[in-house]
Protein backbone atom coordinates (compact mmCIF):
# COMPACT_ATOMS: atom_id res chain seq x y z
CA UNK A 1 0.00 0.00 0.00
CA UNK A 2 2.81 2.41 0.89
CA UNK A 3 4.56 1.79 -2.44
CA UNK A 4 1.33 2.34 -4.33
CA UNK A 5 0.67 5.66 -2.58
CA UNK A 6 4.19 6.79 -3.46
CA UNK A 7 3.57 6.03 -7.12
CA UNK A 8 0.17 7.72 -6.89
CA UNK A 9 1.69 10.95 -5.57
CA UNK A 10 4.29 10.87 -8.33
CA UNK A 11 1.77 10.28 -11.10
CA UNK A 12 -1.44 12.21 -10.37
CA UNK A 13 -0.13 15.77 -10.99
CA UNK A 14 0.91 14.96 -14.54
CA UNK A 15 -2.18 12.84 -15.14
CA UNK A 16 -4.36 15.81 -14.23
CA UNK A 17 -2.53 17.92 -16.81
CA UNK A 18 -3.65 15.44 -19.44
CA UNK A 19 -7.30 15.81 -18.40
CA UNK A 20 -7.44 19.56 -17.88
CA UNK A 21 -7.20 21.80 -20.93
CA UNK A 22 -6.99 25.58 -21.17
CA UNK A 23 -8.18 28.14 -23.67
CA UNK A 24 -5.63 29.54 -26.08
CA UNK A 25 -4.66 33.18 -26.59
CA UNK A 26 -7.13 35.54 -28.22
CA UNK A 27 -6.88 35.79 -32.00
CA UNK A 28 -7.47 39.26 -33.40
CA UNK A 29 -7.18 41.25 -36.58
CA UNK A 30 -6.20 44.77 -35.42
CA UNK A 31 -7.07 46.26 -38.83
CA UNK A 32 -10.73 45.49 -38.16
CA UNK A 33 -11.07 48.59 -35.98
CA UNK A 34 -10.28 52.16 -36.96
CA UNK A 35 -8.23 54.53 -34.83
CA UNK A 36 -10.69 56.77 -32.97
CA UNK A 37 -9.88 60.23 -31.53
CA UNK A 38 -9.60 58.62 -28.08
CA UNK A 39 -6.85 56.37 -29.43
CA UNK A 40 -4.64 59.33 -30.40
CA UNK A 41 -4.24 60.74 -26.89
CA UNK A 42 -0.63 60.78 -25.68
CA UNK A 43 0.18 60.57 -22.00
CA UNK A 44 1.87 63.59 -20.45
CA UNK A 45 5.26 62.72 -18.99
CA UNK A 46 6.53 65.12 -16.31
CA UNK A 47 10.20 66.02 -16.68
CA UNK A 48 11.04 64.28 -13.41
CA UNK A 49 9.54 61.04 -14.76
CA UNK A 50 11.35 60.89 -18.10
CA UNK A 51 14.25 58.94 -16.61
CA UNK A 52 11.95 55.87 -16.50
CA UNK A 53 12.17 55.74 -20.30
CA UNK A 54 15.96 55.53 -20.35
CA UNK A 55 17.17 52.05 -21.31
CA UNK A 56 13.55 50.91 -21.03
CA UNK A 57 13.99 47.78 -23.12
CA UNK A 58 17.50 46.96 -21.89
CA UNK A 59 17.47 43.52 -20.29
CA UNK A 60 19.62 42.55 -17.28
CA UNK A 61 22.57 40.27 -18.02
CA UNK A 62 22.54 37.00 -16.13
CA UNK A 63 25.29 34.43 -15.62
CA UNK A 64 24.24 30.90 -14.68
CA UNK A 65 27.15 29.07 -13.05
CA UNK A 66 27.55 25.35 -12.37
CA UNK A 67 25.36 24.03 -9.58
CA UNK A 68 26.94 22.27 -6.61
CA UNK A 69 26.36 18.53 -6.69
CA UNK A 70 25.19 17.48 -3.22
CA UNK A 71 23.85 14.12 -4.36
CA UNK A 72 25.21 10.66 -3.69
CA UNK A 73 24.09 9.50 -7.12
CA UNK A 74 24.96 5.88 -7.87
CA UNK A 75 23.25 4.25 -10.83
CA UNK A 76 23.89 0.64 -9.90
CA UNK A 77 22.95 0.87 -6.22
CA UNK A 78 19.93 3.11 -6.75
CA UNK A 79 18.38 1.02 -9.49
CA UNK A 80 19.11 -2.35 -7.91
CA UNK A 81 17.01 -1.29 -4.96
CA UNK A 82 13.81 -0.98 -7.00
CA UNK A 83 12.54 -4.43 -7.85
CA UNK A 84 13.33 -7.93 -9.00
CA UNK A 85 12.19 -8.13 -12.61
CA UNK A 86 14.90 -8.90 -15.15
CA UNK A 87 14.82 -7.59 -18.70
CA UNK A 88 15.59 -10.42 -21.14
CA UNK A 89 16.34 -8.42 -24.28
CA UNK A 90 19.27 -8.95 -26.55
CA UNK A 91 22.71 -9.26 -25.01
CA UNK A 92 24.07 -6.59 -27.37
CA UNK A 93 21.56 -3.98 -26.20
CA UNK A 94 22.27 -4.77 -22.58
CA UNK A 95 26.02 -4.74 -22.90
CA UNK A 96 26.04 -1.22 -24.29
CA UNK A 97 23.61 0.38 -21.91
CA UNK A 98 23.28 -0.66 -18.36
CA UNK A 99 20.12 -1.17 -16.34
CA UNK A 100 16.96 -3.15 -16.94
CA UNK A 101 13.35 -2.48 -15.84
CA UNK A 102 12.94 -3.27 -12.18
CA UNK A 103 16.51 -2.27 -11.47
CA UNK A 104 18.27 -5.63 -11.84
CA UNK A 105 21.40 -5.77 -13.94
CA UNK A 106 20.47 -7.67 -17.08
CA UNK A 107 22.50 -10.25 -18.92
CA UNK A 108 22.88 -13.90 -19.71
CA UNK A 109 25.74 -14.86 -17.47
CA UNK A 110 28.13 -13.69 -14.81
CA UNK A 111 30.57 -12.27 -17.36
CA UNK A 112 27.95 -10.08 -19.02
CA UNK A 113 26.56 -9.02 -15.62
CA UNK A 114 29.99 -8.11 -14.35
CA UNK A 115 30.77 -6.14 -17.50
CA UNK A 116 27.47 -4.31 -17.29
CA UNK A 117 28.05 -3.44 -13.65
CA UNK A 118 31.41 -1.87 -14.56
CA UNK A 119 29.63 0.18 -17.23
CA UNK A 120 27.07 1.30 -14.68
CA UNK A 121 29.76 2.45 -12.28
CA UNK A 122 31.35 4.42 -15.12
CA UNK A 123 27.99 5.99 -15.95
CA UNK A 124 27.54 6.94 -12.30
CA UNK A 125 30.96 8.63 -12.17
CA UNK A 126 30.29 10.51 -15.41
CA UNK A 127 26.87 11.67 -14.23
CA UNK A 128 28.34 12.91 -10.96
CA UNK A 129 31.13 14.70 -12.77
CA UNK A 130 28.82 16.54 -15.16
CA UNK A 131 25.66 16.87 -13.05
CA UNK A 132 26.17 20.45 -11.84
CA UNK A 133 27.17 21.64 -15.31
CA UNK A 134 24.25 19.87 -16.98
CA UNK A 135 21.67 21.29 -14.59
CA UNK A 136 23.16 24.79 -15.01
CA UNK A 137 22.76 24.55 -18.78
CA UNK A 138 19.14 23.52 -18.28
CA UNK A 139 18.56 26.50 -15.99
CA UNK A 140 20.12 28.81 -18.61
CA UNK A 141 17.75 27.46 -21.24
CA UNK A 142 14.78 27.90 -18.90
CA UNK A 143 15.61 31.56 -18.16
CA UNK A 144 16.26 32.27 -21.85
CA UNK A 145 12.90 30.74 -22.77
CA UNK A 146 11.17 32.73 -20.03
CA UNK A 147 12.54 35.98 -21.50
CA UNK A 148 13.52 39.19 -19.76
CA UNK A 149 17.26 38.50 -19.51
CA UNK A 150 20.45 38.32 -21.55
CA UNK A 151 22.32 35.12 -20.78
CA UNK A 152 26.07 35.51 -20.27
CA UNK A 153 27.47 32.38 -21.89
CA UNK A 154 29.45 29.74 -20.07
CA UNK A 155 32.29 30.21 -22.57
CA UNK A 156 32.55 33.94 -21.79
CA UNK A 157 32.49 33.24 -18.07
CA UNK A 158 35.16 30.58 -18.39
CA UNK A 159 37.35 33.06 -20.29
CA UNK A 160 37.27 35.45 -17.33
CA UNK A 161 37.99 32.62 -14.91
CA UNK A 162 41.01 31.62 -16.94
CA UNK A 163 42.25 35.20 -17.30
CA UNK A 164 41.95 35.84 -13.57
CA UNK A 165 43.36 32.39 -12.74
CA UNK A 166 40.36 31.46 -10.61
CA UNK A 167 40.10 27.81 -9.72
CA UNK A 168 36.95 26.03 -10.85
CA UNK A 169 36.31 25.02 -7.24
CA UNK A 170 36.11 28.70 -6.35
CA UNK A 171 32.73 28.89 -8.06
CA UNK A 172 31.04 27.54 -4.95
CA UNK A 173 32.24 30.56 -2.98
CA UNK A 174 29.77 33.45 -3.21
CA UNK A 175 32.44 36.12 -2.81
CA UNK A 176 34.26 34.68 -5.79
CA UNK A 177 31.01 34.53 -7.75
CA UNK A 178 30.34 38.19 -7.07
CA UNK A 179 33.88 39.15 -8.08
CA UNK A 180 33.59 37.20 -11.33
CA UNK A 181 30.17 38.74 -11.95
CA UNK A 182 31.51 42.27 -11.57
CA UNK A 183 34.39 41.52 -13.94
CA UNK A 184 31.90 40.12 -16.45
CA UNK A 185 29.57 43.09 -16.08
CA UNK A 186 26.53 40.96 -15.23
CA UNK A 187 23.66 42.08 -13.02
CA UNK A 188 22.61 38.73 -11.56
CA UNK A 189 24.25 35.40 -10.90
CA UNK A 190 22.04 32.33 -10.78
CA UNK A 191 23.41 29.30 -9.00
CA UNK A 192 22.36 26.64 -6.51
CA UNK A 193 22.72 22.95 -5.84
CA UNK A 194 21.45 19.58 -6.97
CA UNK A 195 20.30 18.05 -3.70
CA UNK A 196 18.85 14.69 -4.72
CA UNK A 197 18.28 12.48 -7.77
CA UNK A 198 16.15 9.33 -7.68
CA UNK A 199 15.16 6.92 -10.43
CA UNK A 200 12.08 4.69 -10.27
CA UNK A 201 10.36 2.25 -12.61
CA UNK A 202 6.59 2.83 -12.70
CA UNK A 203 4.39 -0.10 -13.74
CA UNK A 204 1.29 1.32 -15.47
CA UNK A 205 -0.84 -1.79 -15.04
CA UNK A 206 -0.13 -1.96 -11.31
CA UNK A 207 -0.83 1.72 -10.93
CA UNK A 208 -4.10 1.59 -12.88
CA UNK A 209 -5.36 -1.28 -10.75
CA UNK A 210 -4.47 0.63 -7.60
CA UNK A 211 -6.18 3.83 -8.79
CA UNK A 212 -9.39 1.97 -9.60
CA UNK A 213 -9.30 0.04 -6.34
CA UNK A 214 -8.59 2.96 -4.00
CA UNK A 215 -10.30 5.84 -5.82
CA UNK A 216 -13.21 4.16 -7.57
CA UNK A 217 -14.73 6.12 -10.46
CA UNK A 218 -12.25 8.98 -10.08
CA UNK A 219 -9.44 6.44 -10.19
CA UNK A 220 -10.80 5.01 -13.44
CA UNK A 221 -10.71 8.47 -15.01
CA UNK A 222 -7.15 9.10 -13.81
CA UNK A 223 -6.06 5.66 -14.97
CA UNK A 224 -6.69 6.74 -18.57
CA UNK A 225 -3.56 8.91 -18.52
CA UNK A 226 -1.31 6.58 -16.54
CA UNK A 227 0.24 4.86 -19.55
CA UNK A 228 2.19 8.01 -20.37
CA UNK A 229 3.94 7.65 -16.99
CA UNK A 230 5.07 4.04 -17.40
CA UNK A 231 8.75 3.27 -17.40
CA UNK A 232 11.75 5.03 -15.92
CA UNK A 233 10.94 8.17 -13.93
CA UNK A 234 13.66 10.55 -12.73
CA UNK A 235 13.04 12.98 -9.85
CA UNK A 236 15.38 15.86 -9.12
CA UNK A 237 15.49 18.18 -6.09
CA UNK A 238 17.19 21.56 -6.56
CA UNK A 239 18.03 24.67 -4.61
CA UNK A 240 18.14 27.76 -6.82
CA UNK A 241 19.50 31.18 -5.83
CA UNK A 242 19.75 34.62 -7.43
CA UNK A 243 22.62 36.86 -6.30
CA UNK A 244 22.64 40.60 -7.00
CA UNK A 245 26.19 41.28 -8.20
CA UNK A 246 25.97 44.99 -7.37
CA UNK A 247 25.07 44.48 -3.70
CA UNK A 248 26.15 40.89 -3.03
CA UNK A 249 22.68 40.21 -1.63
CA UNK A 250 20.91 36.88 -2.15
CA UNK A 251 17.65 38.10 -3.64
CA UNK A 252 15.96 34.76 -4.04
CA UNK A 253 16.39 31.20 -2.77
CA UNK A 254 13.99 28.33 -3.18
CA UNK A 255 13.92 24.53 -3.01
CA UNK A 256 12.08 22.94 -5.92
CA UNK A 257 11.39 19.41 -7.16
CA UNK A 258 10.60 18.07 -10.61
CA UNK A 259 10.15 14.82 -12.47
CA UNK A 260 10.72 13.56 -16.01
CA UNK A 261 9.56 10.33 -17.68
CA UNK A 262 12.11 8.51 -19.80
CA UNK A 263 9.61 5.85 -20.84
CA UNK A 264 9.90 2.13 -21.35
CA UNK A 265 13.44 2.06 -22.67
CA UNK A 266 15.01 -1.36 -22.03
CA UNK A 267 18.24 0.10 -20.69
CA UNK A 268 19.51 3.43 -19.40
CA UNK A 269 22.55 5.17 -20.82
CA UNK A 270 24.57 8.13 -19.59
CA UNK A 271 22.91 10.42 -22.14
CA UNK A 272 19.43 9.21 -21.19
CA UNK A 273 20.05 9.80 -17.47
CA UNK A 274 21.59 13.26 -17.96
CA UNK A 275 18.78 14.22 -20.35
CA UNK A 276 16.20 13.02 -17.84
CA UNK A 277 17.81 14.95 -14.99
CA UNK A 278 17.89 18.13 -17.10
CA UNK A 279 14.21 17.72 -18.00
CA UNK A 280 13.31 17.02 -14.37
CA UNK A 281 15.25 20.14 -13.32
CA UNK A 282 13.39 22.20 -15.93
CA UNK A 283 10.06 20.90 -14.62
CA UNK A 284 11.20 21.71 -11.09
CA UNK A 285 11.86 25.31 -12.09
CA UNK A 286 8.20 25.69 -13.08
CA UNK A 287 7.55 25.93 -9.30
CA UNK A 288 9.79 28.99 -9.17
CA UNK A 289 8.69 30.58 -12.46
CA UNK A 290 6.52 33.30 -10.94
CA UNK A 291 9.02 34.65 -8.37
CA UNK A 292 11.91 34.25 -10.83
CA UNK A 293 10.12 36.26 -13.50
CA UNK A 294 9.89 39.23 -11.13
CA UNK A 295 13.65 39.68 -11.46
CA UNK A 296 13.63 39.22 -15.22
CA UNK A 297 10.86 41.58 -16.16
CA UNK A 298 10.27 43.11 -19.59
CA UNK A 299 9.21 46.72 -20.09
CA UNK A 300 8.11 48.83 -23.04
CA UNK A 301 5.38 51.34 -23.85
CA UNK A 302 2.18 51.68 -25.89
CA UNK A 303 2.67 52.89 -29.47
CA UNK A 304 -0.82 52.48 -30.94
CA UNK A 305 -4.42 52.05 -29.76
CA UNK A 306 -7.58 50.86 -31.49
CA UNK A 307 -11.17 50.74 -30.22
CA UNK A 308 -14.25 48.84 -31.38
CA UNK A 309 -17.13 50.95 -32.79
CA UNK A 310 -19.30 50.27 -29.74
CA UNK A 311 -16.33 51.15 -27.49
CA UNK A 312 -16.60 47.88 -25.61
CA UNK A 313 -13.15 46.64 -26.61
CA UNK A 314 -9.72 48.22 -26.94
CA UNK A 315 -6.44 46.92 -28.28
CA UNK A 316 -2.98 48.26 -27.56
CA UNK A 317 0.19 47.77 -29.61
CA UNK A 318 3.31 47.71 -27.43
CA UNK A 319 6.91 48.10 -28.62
CA UNK A 320 8.25 44.76 -27.35
CA UNK A 321 7.84 41.35 -28.96
CA UNK A 322 9.37 37.95 -29.55
CA UNK A 323 12.94 39.32 -29.30
CA UNK A 324 12.16 40.15 -25.67
CA UNK A 325 10.63 36.70 -25.12
CA UNK A 326 6.99 37.81 -25.33
CA UNK A 327 4.50 34.98 -25.92
CA UNK A 328 0.78 34.78 -26.49
CA UNK A 329 -1.15 34.96 -23.23
CA UNK A 330 1.46 36.99 -21.33
CA UNK A 331 -0.07 39.77 -19.25
CA UNK A 332 1.20 43.30 -18.70
CA UNK A 333 0.66 46.00 -16.11
CA UNK A 334 0.18 49.58 -17.33
CA UNK A 335 1.65 52.61 -15.55
CA UNK A 336 0.94 56.31 -15.71
CA UNK A 337 2.97 59.10 -14.10
CA UNK A 338 2.36 62.04 -11.86
CA UNK A 339 4.73 64.67 -10.56
CA UNK A 340 4.76 64.99 -6.76
CA UNK A 341 6.16 68.02 -4.93
CA UNK A 342 7.20 67.61 -1.31
CA UNK A 343 5.39 70.37 0.65
CA UNK A 344 8.38 70.95 2.95
CA UNK A 345 11.44 70.55 0.75
CA UNK A 346 9.72 71.46 -2.53
CA UNK A 347 11.62 68.65 -4.17
CA UNK A 348 9.97 67.00 -7.14
CA UNK A 349 9.63 63.25 -7.48
CA UNK A 350 7.84 60.88 -9.82
CA UNK A 351 4.87 58.83 -8.68
CA UNK A 352 4.39 55.66 -10.72
CA UNK A 353 0.66 54.83 -10.85
CA UNK A 354 -0.43 51.28 -11.71
CA UNK A 355 -3.70 51.47 -13.64
CA UNK A 356 -6.54 49.00 -12.84
CA UNK A 357 -6.29 47.24 -16.21
CA UNK A 358 -4.33 44.36 -17.73
CA UNK A 359 -2.98 43.98 -21.25
CA UNK A 360 -2.99 40.41 -22.55
CA UNK A 361 -0.78 39.44 -25.49
CA UNK A 362 -2.75 38.09 -28.45
CA UNK A 363 -1.58 35.90 -31.32
CA UNK A 364 -0.30 39.00 -33.14
CA UNK A 365 3.37 39.04 -32.07
CA UNK A 366 6.23 40.45 -34.14
CA UNK A 367 9.94 40.59 -33.25
CA UNK A 368 9.63 44.07 -31.68
CA UNK A 369 5.86 44.61 -31.39
CA UNK A 370 2.88 42.86 -29.81
CA UNK A 371 -0.84 43.51 -30.08
CA UNK A 372 -2.61 43.14 -26.74
CA UNK A 373 -6.23 43.22 -25.64
CA UNK A 374 -7.04 45.71 -22.87
CA UNK A 375 -8.89 43.93 -20.06
CA UNK A 376 -10.73 45.80 -17.34
CA UNK A 377 -13.79 47.85 -16.49
CA UNK A 378 -15.29 49.64 -19.51
CA UNK A 379 -14.57 53.04 -17.98
CA UNK A 380 -11.02 52.12 -16.95
CA UNK A 381 -9.90 50.87 -20.36
CA UNK A 382 -10.14 54.45 -21.65
CA UNK A 383 -7.44 55.56 -19.20
CA UNK A 384 -4.97 53.82 -21.52
CA UNK A 385 -2.96 56.31 -23.62
CA UNK A 386 -0.08 56.29 -26.03
CA UNK A 387 3.34 56.37 -24.39
CA UNK A 388 2.31 54.73 -21.11
CA UNK A 389 4.83 52.22 -19.79
CA UNK A 390 3.93 48.53 -19.70
CA UNK A 391 5.62 45.80 -17.66
CA UNK A 392 5.22 42.07 -18.02
CA UNK A 393 3.37 40.62 -15.04
CA UNK A 394 4.99 37.73 -13.12
CA UNK A 395 4.59 34.46 -15.04
CA UNK A 396 2.39 31.67 -13.70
Amino acid sequence: MKNFLTLLVLTIPITLLIIVSSCGPKKIDPTTYKILPEDKQITEIPEVCKSYYENLKELPTVAVVDFTNNTTFDVAKVLQAHGSRVYTGSTTAVMGAGIAPGGVIAGYGSTSQSYTKINLEAISRNVNAKLGQSVASGVSAFIAEMGGAKIYTRQDLQKILNEQKFQQSGLVDEKTLIKVGKLAGVRYIVTGSVDNVTIKWIDAEYLKQGLQKHLGLVGSVLAAGVETQEGWNISTDLTIKIIDVQTGEILFAKNVSGRAVLGKVPTLTYDAIIGGIKNAAKNALEEAKKPLSKYFSVRGYIIQLRTSPDKSERYALINIGSKQGIKSGYEFYVYDFEEVIDPLTRRKSCDLIKLPVILEATNQIQPTKTWTVVKGDKNQIFRIKLGQIVERAPLD
